[in-house]
């Protein structure tokens, strides 16, 4: 998704409309620990280039699947989204105050800027639907309060720390 300045003077181009889908590689995601991967991205959208002030503007509409890890079991879980964003570029030097986007070498490319919104929308956490915490594994187990008083019985307090055991009684 990239237009040139020179595509853009035409007066045939000065509106348009696209309808992409874009695929993001899995090497894209290694060093992520929010997402893992990203399906059915489809990116639609209008654009529309005015000359005189150099300007390119674009409304943009972002929907997809992303792959998530539970919060709980951390299996990859789906998440659609959908974001609505409009984007300025600019084929200029924009100055530092102005909320533009600078067009490289008089090419607006939209993809980073997609990558950049899809980053930004990734939520916090995702519990997939009827994830239960595990409860026990290999050499471990999840403890309540009962089960705790229990163990404290059938587990005596080490000697070498018996002493550790009073020393808040003081401080109360």
């Amino acid at each position: 998704m990239k237009w040139s300045r020179y595509w853009l003077i035409k007066p045939e181009n000065e509106q348009f409309d696209f309808d992409e889908t874009l695929t993001f590689s899995d090497e894209m995601f290694y060093n992520l620990s929010r997402i893992n991967g990203l399906k059915d991205v489809r990116v639609t959208g209008h654009g529309h280039y005015f000359d005189g002030e150099g300007r390119l503007y674009v409304d943009v509409h972002i929907e997809g699947t992303m792959i998530v890890p539970c919060a709980i079991s951390l299996e990859d879980t789906d998440y659609p989204f959908a974001i609505d964003e409009t984007e300025i570029f600019a084929f200029y030097k924009p100055e530092d105050d102005e909320d533009v986007i600078e067009a490289k070498k008089d090419t607006a490319d939209l993809t980073p800027v997609v990558w950049q919104e899809i980053m930004m929308a990734v939520p916090m956490r995702v519990v997939k639907e009827g994830a239960e915490l595990q409860r026990e594994g290999k050499g471990w187990k999840v403890l309540d309060e009962t089960e705790l008083d229990q163990d404290d019985e059938e587990n005596p307090i080490d000697p070498r720390l018996a002493k550790l055991k009073d020393y808040f009684k003081d401080k109360e």
